[in-house]
């Protein structure tokens, strides 16, 4: 039934001289079935015209359901309602089934009007639901493009940030070995090469990580790896082993690098201080949520800080670190490590920053 609405929409549009006409013939026609099924004798005056008003009102509109039921209604009473070729009705049965049909066919013009009304607001509503969804179409397929092309530059900028350190990295190993005569420019420009080598490390871990979608990384994918990165790097054939035990959490590349960095000086804090004349020992890095902060620890069982000694170094390593959780809106502190009875009481550095950010 809807379907065939819908395709009256070109019928309705007709000239209303052809409408009229039309429903004319179809009124003629209806006149000459009643006389060929029941004669043109009195009785059933009107039940002929009742398919004349509905195709009227389905198939142009209520003005021509109308006409058709005004003309059913002067033809039905002229030949069929005694005394017959005149307009007066003497009977009242035949009074009453003349308003019957006029007041049926009437409510038939209205509510076949009221359904084309309905339909003609369903078509328009269908015709915005699919403007509509065709502009949403677009839209994500225009974002798709934007995020496409600013992952792609995002890429390349770490990927050519990680070749200009390379170059420096290169430069500072020529500075070390020209620096011969003097060991303490030399400590100074091995600690920042070893700290440049750090962050091409974690560059080269967030390129390793953009099978992923957005600029988001998961946690303990990305500290399993620079695990391995320094495992490689910093470890060696030292005596010391080095575990991660990370929970996975959605961590943008933004903060990651921080994260990556304060690994990296925590680590080879440990390894230069917690473990003298080849001691063996384990370094553990801990990633978790406690409701709305990540913790970041770094644990060894070495031995341990001392207050009251001298300090290590020159404490850069640390300050680098509090820096670097400053930048994450965080804090870091220094407690206990993870040595156990037999070994060393270790030192434990704690990295509390908020999960969203």
């Amino acid at each position: 039934m809807e379907r065939l609405f819908f395709l009256t929409t070109a019928t309705r549009a007709l000239p209303g001289w052809v409408r009229y006409g039309i429903t004319t013939a179809l009124v003629a026609a209806a006149l000459a079935t009643r006389f060929l099924l029941f004669g043109p004798g009195a009785g059933r005056p009107f039940l002929a015209f009742y398919p004349v008003v509905v195709i009227a009102g389905s198939v142009f509109d209520r003005g021509t359901s109308l006409y058709a039921t005004t003309m059913a209604a002067l033809l039905g009473t002229w030949f069929f309602v005694p005394p017959v070729r005149s307009l007066d009705i003497a009977n009242a049965s035949d009074m009453a089934e003349l308003l019957l049909f006029l007041i049926s066919a009437v409510l038939i013009a209205f509510l076949l009007e009221a359904m084309h009304g309905a339909l003609a607001e369903m078509a328009e509503d269908r015709q915005r639901a699919k403007a509509a969804n065709a502009e949403l179409t677009e839209a994500n397929r225009q974002l798709a493009t934007l995020a496409t092309g600013r992952e792609t530059l995002l890429r390349e900028c770490i990927h050519r940030s990680r070749n200009d350190l390379q170059r420096l990295i290169a430069m500072l190993q020529f500075q070390v070995a020209a620096a011969r005569e003097a060991p303490a420019v030399r400590e100074a420009l091995a600690e920042a090469m070893s700290r440049i080598q750090a962050l091409s490390r974690v560059n080269q871990r967030l390129e390793a990580h953009w099978h992923q979608p957005g600029t988001v990384l998961d946690s303990r994918q990305f500290l399993e790896g620079l695990g391995e990165d320094l495992r490689e790097a910093a470890f060696g054939l030292r005596p010391v082993a080095l575990e991660v035990r990370a929970e996975s959490h959605p961590l943008s590349v933004v903060r990651a690098v921080p994260v990556g960095l304060v690994v990296n000086e925590l680590v080879t804090n440990a390894l230069k201080y917690a473990f003298p004349e080849d001691r063996h020992g384990i370094v553990r890095i801990g990633f978790r949520r406690e409701g709305g902060e990540f913790v970041l620890t770094v644990e060894d069982d070495g031995i341990g800080h001392d207050g009251q000694a001298p300090a290590h170094g020159t404490g850069l390593g640390a300050r680098l670190a509090r820096a670097l959780a400053a930048q994450l809106g965080g804090r870091i502190n220094l407690g206990p490590g993870c040595g156990s009875a037999g070994e060393g009481p270790g030192t434990g550095w704690t990295l509390r920053f908020p999960a969203e950010g």
